[in-house]
């Protein structure tokens, strides 16, 4: 049987490309064979803006865990914070920028399962 239990301060974070964006792949497609979500941590340091993108199936839920953050969907920003949670619909443009004065810290839920192996492209 999977793994079905993961800490924090047991998953490795991976630099992005982009300066100053990190994750940490919590679980995906590839660790539970069959799940039917995926879910990482995200860490934006101050000023570090997403590229926009599109998810055509999936939702994509946001839950802020430190600073301040705006998750743009389809042009229509909303900020989040610590206990904070933002909900983006399939099929909608979205686009995430660290509003705040410090580091942005926030979970990233996908249902149905996303592949994070863009993720694992950054340690390569």
């Amino acid at each position: 049987m999977a793994n079905l239990r993961f800490a924090k301060d047991e998953t490795q974070e991976l630099a992005s490309p982009v300066p100053g964006r990190f994750a940490r792949i919590m679980f995906d497609q590839e660790m539970i064979p069959g799940a039917q979500c995926s879910m990482g941590i995200f860490r934006f340091e101050q000023g570090v803006v997403a590229q926009a993108h599109v998810h055509d199936t999936e939702v994509e839920v946001y839950f802020g865990l430190q600073g301040e953050g705006e998750v743009s969907i389809d042009g229509v920003p909303y900020r989040f914070s610590p206990g904070v949670a933002v909900y983006v619909p399939p099929k909608s443009v979205h686009q995430t920028r660290n509003v705040g004065d410090g580091v942005l810290e926030f979970i990233g839920f996908f249902a149905p399962a996303v592949s994070l192996d863009f993720v694992r492209e950054w340690a390569k």
